[in-house]
This record gives structure tokens, sequence and C-alpha cells, in this order.
């Protein structure tokens, strides 16, 4: 009886549909119910459409898009994968100043279903990729104006956008506090590290021009 319940709770939610919309429920779910081989499935997708979209506008139009395909597939998911691992344990440790209560594994699974709605990028990435490479690879400057471009930027940016939301409802319900309080706990790693970056370039720039005095 107990499994069967688990079974029809793990059901209720489809994680590839629902986490638009029904994003914390969806994350609660994958957290509560799904296993280890469905996490890394995630992960796989997930890095393969990064993988794509960082192959993007490298003006090597010449290249193949197999080999395009099959570079984003083997090093997409290990850079993602790498992501999620750092980016889970600095946003367990930034939602405790907010009271948080996730785990690093439920951090982990969360942000890794946050990332879903890229996998709905992958066939038009890889159609993309295939039908029209030289505006794939191509330096977007040089093909401003490309119907296929122009479309695709749309489609990413609004994808990027929202994910950029789900994110948000994601780690907020991972620490079970509100969304509002997953927004800083997002963004408040994104301020230091630009703070930190800025003061090394400043430190940089006047260690530059003391050699010059």
């Amino acid at each position: 009886m107990v499994r069967e319940d688990r079974l029809r709770k793990e059901n209720e939610i489809n994680p590839f549909t629902d986490i638009w919309l029904r994003t914390r429920e969806t994350v609660r779910n994958v957290i509560e119910y799904k296993t280890t081989k469905y996490i890394i499935l995630l992960i796989v997708l997930t890095g393969f459409a990064s993988g794509l979209i960082g192959l993007m506008n490298t003006r090597n139009a010449d290249r193949e898009p197999w080999a395009a395909v099959l570079q984003a597939l083997i090093t997409g998911p290990i850079g993602s994968a790498f992501g999620f691992f750092i980016g889970a344990a600095i946003l367990v440790l930034v939602g405790r100043l907010f009271k948080g209560t996730a785990t690093y594994p439920e951090m982990f699974k969360a942000l890794v279903t946050a990332q879903i709605p890229q996998i709905w990028l992958l066939p038009l990435l890889i159609i993309w990729a295939f039908a029209a490479p030289a505006t794939f690879f191509a330096d977007r400057m040089d093909v401003e104006g490309d119907p296929i471009v122009v479309i695709m930027s749309i489609v990413m940016a609004v994808v990027s956008i929202w994910t950029f939301v789900i994110v948000c409802k994601a780690v907020g319900e991972a620490h079970q506090v509100s969304s509002w309080k997953g927004f800083f706990i997002v963004v408040i790693p994104g301020i230091i590290i630009t703070i930190f970056v800025l003061i090394i370039v400043f430190v940089l720039f006047a260690s530059f021009f003391n050699q010059f005095n």
C-alpha cells in the first residue's frame, strides 16, 4: 500500500512539462521521489543543451555540425555537473542566512530540475546546427537580421528569463522559504562575485598605472 501511494504521488507530476508553471510542486516531487539515475539523465540532457549553446557564436562556420554535437554531448554534461556541485554548496550556505533548511542533496536536485527548460531547446539547437551551421557558429554581428537568428534569439531569451524565475522558485522550495527569498539567495552570490572581480580589476589597473609613476 505504501509503495502504491508513493508511485501515485511520483506520477502526479511530470517534471518535463510541469516545471514551467508548477515549479515548486515539481521540485518537491523530484527531491522526494526521483532516483539518482533520473538526476543523472537530467544532467546529461541539460548539459548537452548548455554545451550546444556554448558552441554558438564561435566564428567557426566551417566546423562539421556532427563534431560540434558530439563535443557538446561529452563536455556539456561534465561542465554542468561541476557547476551544479559548486552551485548547490554555495546556495545551501547562503540559504542559511535566510533560515533555509535545504540539505546539499536537496539543493543539488533542485538546481538540476530547474534547468529542465533548457532541454526543450535541444531539438531546435540540433536542427539549427545541421540545417544552417553558417548562422549557428557565426558571429552574431555578421548575421544580424537573419530570420533564423532573430527567431532563435527570441526563443532562447524567453527560455533563459523563465529559467531564472524557475531557479529562484526551486531554491526557495528546497530551502522551504518564499520564492522572493529564493531570489535573493540566488543573486547574492552573483553580487559578491561581481564586487570581488571589480576589486581585483581595480587593483590590477592601479598596479599597472603605478609602474609608470
